[in-house]
């Protein structure tokens, strides 16, 4: 048998990489045709690398977009440690070389075959940075650009345009004094166990924490843009002094929360944060943002003050004027919602009713977001709202959340009503909790109007549509829940398995299906086989345990589990193959078995 192990694997990529000849002949000094004839050149003495220190500038007025432009000038140039690369853009044929080097006499003039080339450069930390999964992080801007220059036969072509702007996103977070003195000193807070004043901006699951420190010091937080748009998300929290003038101060916890959309690589986010008419009575606190800018201060006045003729806070469940209408498909939603076991069709498997709401915004507008804010009166329902990680028991529908992709389908219109259907399991984790589970619908428009809808979801009867024991499989920090029934990249990929059992399980087995990537030769180098046993491993004990899956007496008669297998990534990137790769799990108790299928698709580094 043939002895395979991660340790060689990743020498042998190493040696190979090492071997590798960076210097590509792009016809210039081969043996194929007169240089003189058939080569073009690209000029290099006149060639700067600047990196852009202007960020972009969007204006926005009234909430319309105007031109984006940015500033002339204000350049410099690129550190000598710069990645320069220069690409066929024909052959594909690319050589590589660090700007320190093109700046030398003998690099200078480059003689290369006439055609279309893409010059790029890049920051020396760009590459890793794009391929890692750090997505979050302080003072960490990295910076890419390109240009297509084409070379003429019998002609010089000169290189000295290429600018370098930012490539991921920057942000910072400035909160005013008059807003600081509103809320409760870090010291105070820290002695009563309660939340500093901080402010935590995230895009997607990935967040920073500006602290007073942080946003007094202009600390700068950079983000990936892991799409071509993002939305940003601020919340603000912290004690809130809601006592008038100099009366006894009286905190209360506070979150307010706004989202940005459109956010791109190469902005800079200036976030300011202040309150206005701080003496006046009592308040209505709201968060809005007046213009967006990359290099212009964003005013987010998180507290205007209303004076009010009475002395109470308007109720903050009252529905603006104009805002967006909650309705049931086909139902009248103030009757609420009923689900029963005699709505799912155990022959097919399926619910043969599903639960779908309309969300009908007014006046042309469109809708900005919607959550649902959870209570109940079986709290065994609101624990595993709790448990699945949701934040006061606030689940953000739209915009789209990925975490809820197994559980509902959000549908936009060209008329702009949003329809949110909830899939077949999520009926199905309803209808684990017998109770009247009241969700109430927090919607906003485009106008900056709210609507607070309720609706009651009675489970007549609690049951399962699965026998056999639960299996969840979820990211590390249980934030995101993944979809068996999806086929996901494996690059990047985190799967904590979670299973559990009324009890005891009584078999768990693992079936490895691939046929281009861990065929059953490559299993057996690993030593592994494509059918594993868990309960009874066998000689793959110590090689499954090092994989991250429990064995033996770990698993047999346990209710509950919880593995960490995103170790085996490494091990599929390392093989550098392309191609399916499922995980079967099997997992038996007294109640019966149930299969759930890990799927992936393996991508060539």
């Amino acid at each position: 048998m043939k002895t395979f192990t991660l340790v060689t694997l990743t020498a042998m990529t190493l040696m190979l990489s090492g071997c590798k000849d960076e210097s590509v002949d792009f016809g210039g000094n081969g043996d194929g045709g007169d240089p003189q004839t058939e080569t073009g050149y690209l000029v290099m003495s006149a060639m700067s690398v600047t990196v852009a220190d202007d960020a972009e500038v969007i204006p926005y007025s009234n909430g319309t977009k105007a031109a984006m432009t940015r500033a002339a000038g204000s350049v410099s140039e690129a550190p000598d440690n710069y990645k320069v690369s220069i690409r066929n853009a024909k052959t594909g044929e690319q050589t590589n070389h660090v700007y320190a080097n093109l700046k030398k006499a003998e690099n200078q003039r480059m003689p290369l075959t006439p055609g279309s080339y893409t010059v790029s450069a890049e920051s020396p930390d760009y590459a890793d940075y794009m391929a890692g999964t750090t997505y979050a992080d302080w003072e960490k801007p990295v910076y890419a650009g390109s240009v297509t220059k084409s070379v003429i036969k019998n002609n010089e072509t000169t290189v000295d345009d290429l600018v370098c702007t930012l490539a991921n996103i920057r942000t910072t977070v400035t909160l005013t004094q008059d807003l600081q003195k509103l809320f409760m000193s870090d010291a105070d807070a820290e002695a009563a166990g309660k939340e500093k004043l901080a402010v935590t901006l995230s895009i997607g699951d990935n967040a920073l924490v500006f602290d007073r420190e942080a946003a007094n010091a202009g600390k700068a937080g950079y983000f990936k843009a892991v799409e071509t748009a993002n939305t940003l998300k601020i919340l603000l929290s912290g004690q809130y002094n809601k006592a008038p003038g100099d009366a006894t101060p009286e905190y209360v916890t506070v979150n307010w929360s706004k989202e940005i959309t459109n956010c791109k690589a190469g902005q800079w986010r200036k976030i300011t944060i202040n309150v206005l008419n701080a003496n006046e009575g009592n308040v209505q606190f709201q968060i809005t943002v007046e213009n967006w800018v990359y290099d212009q201060k964003i005013d987010v006045d998180v507290m205007r003050l209303y004076a009010f003729a009475e002395e109470t806070i308007p109720d903050e469940d009252i529905s603006d004027e104009g805002s967006p209408v909650v309705t049931l498909d086909g139902k009248d939603i103030a009757q609420g919602y009923t689900i029963s076991g005699s709505m799912y069709d155990e022959l097919l498997g399926k619910w043969t009713e599903n639960l779908k709401a309309v969300v009908t915004p007014e006046d042309g507008a469109t809708v900005k977001s919607v959550n649902l804010v959870f209570e109940s009166d079986n709290a065994d329902f609101l624990a595993a709202v709790d448990a699945a990680g949701y934040k006061n028991r606030t689940v953000p529908l739209w915009p789209e959340n990925e975490a809820n992709a197994p559980y509902v389908v959000m549908k936009e219109a060209s008329t702009s009503v949003l329809t949110a259907t909830v899939k077949d399991a999520g009926m199905s984790g309803f209808y684990q909790y017998e109770g009247t589970h009241t969700a109430k619908f927090v919607t906003v428009d485009s106008k900056g109007r709210t609507s607070y809808t309720k609706l009651n979801i009675r489970v007549t009867e609690s049951g399962s549509t699965e026998s056999g024991p639960g299996i969840v499989w979820t990211n590390k920090s249980g934030s995101k829940t993944y979809d068996f029934d999806t086929r996901y990249n494996h690059i990047g990929m985190e799967i904590l398995i979670g299973v559990t059992s009324q009890t005891g399980f009584t078999g768990f087995t693992v079936d490895i299906i691939s046929e281009n990537v861990l065929p059953a030769s490559e299993l057996e180098s690993v030593g592994l086989a494509s059918h594993l046993d868990l309960i009874n491993p066998g000689e793959f004990q110590s090689k499954l345990e090092g994989f991250g899956f429990p064995t033996g007496a770990a698993v047999s008669g346990q209710k509950t589990l919880s593995f960490d297998i995103s170790g085996f990534m490494d091990l599929l990137s390392l093989l550098n193959k392309e191609g399916n790769c499922d995980f079967r799990l099997t997992v038996t108790d007294a109640s019966g078995t149930n299969t759930k299928t890990i799927r992936l698709y393996v991508t060539k580094n």
